[in-house]
Parts: C-alpha cells; sequence; structure tokens
C-alpha cells in the first residue's frame, strides 16, 4: 500500500507458505499453479531489499514523506533475533512470549525433521528453528487460575519470589509444559500437560518453580537437538516479555547449561525493523547492533546435577505417558 509494490521476504515466505521451495528460493509453480493465479503471488525480496517508495496518494494518507524508501523488511520473531545481535553462525535467540521461539544461524542448510529451515534475511546465510507451544501463556495461566489473591500487577513478582524460595528442582516436583501439545522437537499435538510428583509438602512456590523449570527442560529438549546435529549454540540470547521473570532465566541458563546475553532493550521486533531500514539505506553496518542495543545482563549457568537427573526424568516421563496422553 505504500508503494504499490507486493513484495515478501524469503524467510517470511518460507515460514508461511507451502508453496515456496527452500532448495530453489523460489514459488514452486507446477504447485502454485493448481491453487492460485501465480500473479498473485508477492515477488520474493532479501529483507533489506528496497521495496519501493512512498507513493503521492501513500504519503497524503499516513503523514510519511513521498519518496521515503519502504524495505522489505521480515515477520516479527526475525526482527527480535536482529535486534539482540544474531548475526553470525552459531548465534541462538531465545524469545521469551507466549511461546519460546529460537532462532540458531547457520553457516550452511540444516535438514532434521525435529527442526524448522529458511533462509536466512540476507542472501546466502541460513536459519533453523525451533518452538514450544505453551510457555508465557503458561504463566498466564497459572496467576489466573492459582494466584487470584494477589494483585494482578504484581502477581509475577510475587510469584517469582516464591519460587525463589523453593530449591532448584521443585522439591521432586516436575511439569511437563505440553498444554497446547507440543512443536519441536516431539510435534505431538496430543501431548498433555502435567504436574508430577506433588506431595502435601509442597507450596504454591514449588508448583511455579516447577512450571518455569519445566518450561526450561522444554527449551534444553531443543538446543540439545541442535547439538546433537552438529550446530550447538555459541552464543544465547535472550529477547521478549519473559527475560523480566529472573527465576526463568536462570533456570534456562541452569538446564540448558548455557550463559545468556540479555540486552538493554528486549522486546525488540520493532527496533529490529528499525536496524534493517538502517541498514538498508546504508546507515549502519550489521555489527552496529552491538552498540544500537547493548549487553545489559549475563546470566552465567551454575552447574547443578539434580537438573541433569530431573531433566531425565523429564524426558522419560513423556516417554512412559505419551501413549496415555492420546487416549484422553
Amino acid at each position: 500500500r505504500l508503494t504499490g509494490r507486493y513484495v515478501i521476504d524469503h524467510y517470511t515466505a518460507a515460514n508461511f507458505s507451502p508453496l515456496y521451495d527452500v532448495s530453489t528460493q523460489s514459488w514452486i509453480e507446477d504447485l502454485a499453479d493448481d491453487i492460485v493465479d501465480l500473479e498473485k503471488l508477492p515477488e520474493l525480496l532479501w529483507s533489506t531489499d528496497i521495496a519501493g517508495y512512498v507513493s503521492k496518494s501513500a504519503a497524503q494518507g499516513t503523514g510519511l514523506a513521498e519518496g521515503t524508501p519502504v524495505t522489505a523488511g521480515t515477520i516479527d520473531a526475525a526482527a527480535e533475533a536482529v535486534s539482540v545481535g544474531v548475526n553470525a553462525p552459531g548465534d541462538m535467540m531465545a524469545m521469551y512470549g507466549s511461546t519460546i521461539f529460537i532462532i540458531l544461524r547457520t553457516a550452511q542448510r540444516v535438514s532434521d525433521p525435529r527442526l524448522w529451515y529458511a533462509p536466512w534475511l540476507f542472501e546466502g546465510e541460513h536459519a533453523s528453528m525451533a518452538g514450544l507451544a505453551t510457555s508465557g501463556t503458561l504463566t498466564h495461566w497459572f496467576r489466573d487460575q492459582f494466584a487470584k489473591d494477589l494483585d494482578s500487577e504484581e502477581a509475577f513478582s510475587l510469584l517469582a519470589l516464591e519460587a525463589q524460595d523453593s530449591p532448584p528442582g521443585a522439591k521432586g516436583l516436575l511439569l511437563l509444559p505440553y498444554f497446547s501439545g507440543e512443536r519441536t522437537p516431539i510435534h505431538d499435538a496430543n501431548a498433555k500437560g502435567s504436574f508430577f510428583g506433588l506431595n502435601l509438602t509442597h507450596t504454591r512456590g514449588d508448583m511455579y518453580r516447577a512450571l518455569i523449570e519445566g518450561i526450561a527442560y522444554g527449551t534444553r529438549h531443543v538446543t540439545d537437538t541442535f547439538s546433537e546435529i552438529g550446530h550447538p549454540p555459541h552464543r544465547l540470547l535472550a529477547v521478549g516479555g519473559g527475560t523480566k521473570n529472573a527465576v526463568w532465566l536462570q533456570a534456562t541458563s541452569d538446564i540448558c547449561g548455557l550463559r545468556q546475553e540479555v540486552r538493554k532493550n528486549t522486546v525488540g521486533a520493532s527496533y529490529g525493523d528499525a536496524f534493517l531500514a538502517a541498514l538498508a539505506i546504508g546507515r549502519v553496518k550489521r555489527s552496529d547492533i552491538e552498540h544500537w542495543n547493548p549487553i545489559a545482563a549475563d546470566i552465567c549457568a551454575n552447574a547443578d546435577l539434580r537438573y541433569d537427573h530431573n531433566f531425565q526424568i523429564f524426558r522419560d516421563l513423556y516417554d512412559a505417558t505419551k501413549a496415555i496422553m492420546k487416549r484422553l
């Protein structure tokens, strides 16, 4: 609408459309012709390509200056990755949102049925993705069901304090976070969530800690999958609203055994898009993101054998109950 040109970036096309061929980085015309008029498919561009310029009519309607360059851009998760410095192969973003979404830059295409692949935002570069089905939504569910006595604006900070009083491992309590099935790496729509190991000594703080740790176990399942196929993350860059939860951040580093970098700006989709726009017109270099959005905190992993032990139980628990889950 701004330019009169209908475009989409390759990364977005690969993530949303079965008509996009990641091998040729083009539309599958033979298949598309049976589904949609080929002329209705958008033109494919890279994220920093100039898609056009603000037209006179668009300028009148928006207040933008006529002739302003418009870039192809990208979708929110990829822009978040840009905002926290995902740049070189081995850089991994963990987006703490309604779900955990992970993007790993790789040196070449990664083909593994447990993960998703897309060309990255720049020609000749690659990315591999993964995601949990529920994360932040699970913390909201817990608050709404088990913390009705707490003020809604302070509930999460108060729950975090309660969770801090619970030891690592939540006194033997485990949570499977599959409250909406699960995406990577198990891809099981029938998976169910559960608390396992409850006894009369457990408190709300133990349950909330188990919930946070359950999400972190799911995240480790993903990072371990990348390591298994020879693509371990070299840097883990955290972003999203969930980074405000210090217990969640620390549990993720401890359970995954990875140091996390948290940037000054942790809600970064619009920030990443702005950086891509500046990159497109030559105002910045890709490395300048380190100055645009500097590191504000490092979350270092604490070695704790209880987590390795409990992670194996987490894996075993799903394997032992998945047939029952399907029957429910």
